[in-house]
């Protein structure tokens, strides 16, 4: 999966041991609460069994989201969950573009998105064809130089805590998330559409879920654009994100799916309009063909590695299907088709593999049905327990 990277990480690892890291200061821990996030349950961060007061304000009492966004909306939901991937979150933006350009592609209610999907996020709430365009060029015009600068050796020696460099990504994010952008997020937040965005703090070990629309509601620009940066800063490639004393990295880290609205302290009651739908857009390929590996350390490592995300990626699709049939949502999901060329390493930034992606995504959109009703079982869940749950919902 990133050869290459871990190849230089083992060797900075090593490099970082002999130098010895006592000159990199220490840091409190941040009793800061969390005015913005909540856990994926609803509960509070920094006091893990209580709900909220985020969550308890933008619903009653133990009362889950999505039947209030029900209630508010008129309407049975439309939510879209755009999971992490690197460079392959070229696939989610051509999708939403050939969505579009299908005539199918509804306006969404609620929007969660980690790591690329974070940045994919904002424009797919707010979905118009000058958003599919900023879409388009995030993903098909740029390289690894608009993403990240490469550190030097004494950097990494004297304590840098990331092999690379995030400013070009900083920079490409303040591009496209204006404080126009922000205004426009903020006015469908008057419609009561939602947007989420998933980041892990490390500090704590949690999954922190960002309202964004209560940061655009209140004119926090940096701030908004800084929880896009953490929720994609790969963790020792990139930069952690430090916001109110706590520090971030990748949403994908610890969840690679965020979906709107799965908190609340009793079992969700029947949808108030009917069967909704949940969108899940995986950056990613549901399937890897098996390969003898090569025994050479990079080669062992890299495939490990993958093996992990895809296990956290299945992870996620599994408790989101779960989640759906608990609401009566249906579940419709898309990723990259095992054919397309998108090489082994996500944070490449290759323009062919991202173009090839792309190009996917849009054609697998245009079809009649593109999307699975069902995460791929692969052998981790009795199928009994997968009938269980369609039967019982």
């Amino acid at each position: 999966m990133i050869n290459r990277h871990l190849i230089i990480l083992t060797g900075s690892i090593v490099a970082l041991l002999l130098a010895g890291c006592e000159s990199t200061p220490k840091r409190a821990l941040s009793q800061q609460a969390a005015q913005y996030a909540v856990l994926p349950n609803g509960n509070d961060p920094l006091n893990p069994n209580q709900p909220s007061p985020l969550y308890a304000a933008a619903s009653k009492p133990g009362e889950n989201l999505v039947r209030q966004l029900e209630h508010k909306r008129g309407h049975a939901l439309n939510l879209l969950s755009l999971s992490g991937g690197g460079q392959n979150g070229a696939f989610g933006a051509g999708f939403l573009i050939g969505w579009r350009e299908s005539g199918q592609r509804p306006e969404f209610d609620a929007v969660g998105g980690v790591s690329t999907g974070a940045l994919l996020s904002t424009h797919a709430l707010l979905g118009t064809p000058a958003d599919d365009a900023s879409l388009e060029e995030m993903y098909t015009t740029i390289t690894k130089d608009d993403i990240y600068q490469d550190r030097g050796f004494i950097d990494i020696i004297s304590g840098a805590d990331s092999l690379r460099d995030t400013a070009p990504l900083r920079a490409l994010i303040a591009k496209h998330i204006t404080a126009k952008t922000l205004k426009r997020v903020a006015a469908a937040f008057d419609e009561n559409r939602l947007l989420f965005v998933g980041t892990t703090n490390v500090d704590y070990g949690q999954t922190w879920v960002w309202n964004m629309s209560l940061i655009a509601r209140d004119g926090k620009l940096d701030l908004y654009r800084k929880v896009l940066l953490a929720s994609a800063s790969f963790p020792i490639v990139f930069p952690a994100v430090e916001i109110d004393g706590h520090l971030f990295v990748d949403g994908a880290a610890r969840s690679n799916i965020v979906v709107a609205g799965m908190g609340g302290t009793t079992k969700p009651k029947p949808p108030l309009h009917g069967k909704g739908n949940l969108f899940i857009i995986n950056n990613g390929r549901l399937n890897h063909p098996p390969e003898a590996l090569r025994r050479a350390l990079g080669d062992v490592a890299a495939t490990t590695v993958s093996v992990m995300m895809d296990q956290s990626m299945q992870t996620a699709l599994t408790r989101s299907y779960f989640g759906a049939q608990f609401l009566g949502y249906a579940f419709n999901m898309a990723a990259i088709p095992e054919s397309v060329e998108i090489g082994k390493d996500p944070l490449a930034f290759d323009p062919k593999q991202m173009r090839a992606a792309f190009d996917a995504g849009r054609a697998m959109a245009k079809q009649a049905d593109p999307w699975e009703d069902a995460p791929s079982n692969v052998g981790d869940i009795p199928s009994w327990a997968m009938d269980a749950i369609k039967k019982r919902f």
